[in-house]
C-alpha cells in the first residue's frame, strides 16, 4: 500500500468497509527495504507459501530479518508522527511541480482525482517516456515511466489505457515521486532540466519527420 506515512490508516475501519488484508512495505515509510506487514481479518484463512519450520504461527518459515523488522517499527512511528503535516508541504511541492508542468504542455493523469500528496503522472506528446526517463537520469534525476513493480513491461499503462488515455500517449508517461528530503529548489531546478531535455528530444523529431 502506498499510503502508509501520507494518510491516517485504520485496518479496523477499513475492515468494516470490507477490507480483508493490507500490506505494508517499510520502504514507503523510508524504512528499510525487504521489510513489510500483512495485517490480515481474523476471519481469513491463509496457506503458507513455505513449509517446514512452523513460523509466525505456521504461515511461513524461515529466520525472521530482525534488524529490517526493528528498523520498520522504527520508521512507522516517525511515519505517524508526522502524517498530520507532511503531506501537506509535500503537495505543496507538488503543485509547485504540476504547475510549472503546465507551463510547459503535459498532460497531467488524474489531476484532479483525490491522489497521494506526493506523486505526479504526466506525459509529452510524441515523446517516448523511457527516452526522457534515461536522459533525466544522466541528469541527475531519478523519475519512472509505468509503474514501480512492472518496469520491465514495456507495454503502455493498463491503468491509463483504462482511463481512455490512447496507447501512444499511456507510453510517454513519466512519475515523478517526491519525499520529505525534497525542496522548492529540486522542483526548479528539475523543471530547468526537464525543459532542456525535452527541448532536444523534440528537436530530434523535427529532424526525423
Amino acid at each position: 500500500m502506498q499510503a502508509l506515512g501520507k494518510l491516517p490508516l485504520d485496518f479496523r475501519a477499513l475492515n468494516a468497509a470490507g477490507v480483508h488484508a493490507m500490506t505494508l512495505s517499510a520502504h514507503k515509510a523510508c524504512g528499510p527495504k525487504g521489510a513489510a506487514a500483512l495485517v490480515v481479518d481474523k476471519r481469513v484463512e491463509l496457506q503458507p507459501l513455505i513449509a517446514g519450520g512452523g513460523h509466525e504461527r505456521g504461515l511461513r518459515s524461515g529466520t525472521e530479518n530482525v534488524p529490517a523488522i526493528v528498523g520498520f517499527g522504527v520508521a512507522a512511528e516517525l511515519a505517524a508522527q508526522r502524517v498530520a503535516e507532511a503531506p501537506q508541504r509535500v503537495e505543496a511541492l507538488r503543485e509547485r511541480l504540476e504547475r510549472a508542468l503546465a507551463g510547459l504542455g503535459v498532460r497531467i493523469f488524474g489531476g484532479e482525482a483525490r491522489r497521494l500528496s506526493n506523486t505526479t503522472y504526466f506525459a509529452f506528446a510524441d515523446i517516448d517516456g523511457e527516452t526522457l526517463v534515461g536522459k533525466l537520469d544522466r541528469a541527475g534525476f531519478a523519475v519512472a515511466s509505468g509503474a514501480a513493480c512492472s518496469s520491465a513491461n514495456p507495454e503502455p499503462s493498463h491503468v491509463l489505457q483504462a482511463m481512455g488515455v490512447a496507447p501512444e500517449l499511456a507510453r510517454g508517461a513519466v512519475r515523478v515521486s517526491l519525499g520529505a528530503g525534497n525542496g522548492e529548489a529540486d522542483i526548479d531546478d528539475f523543471i530547468i532540466a526537464l525543459q532542456a531535455t525535452v527541448g532536444r528530444l523534440q528537436g530530434l523529431t523535427a529532424v526525423a519527420v
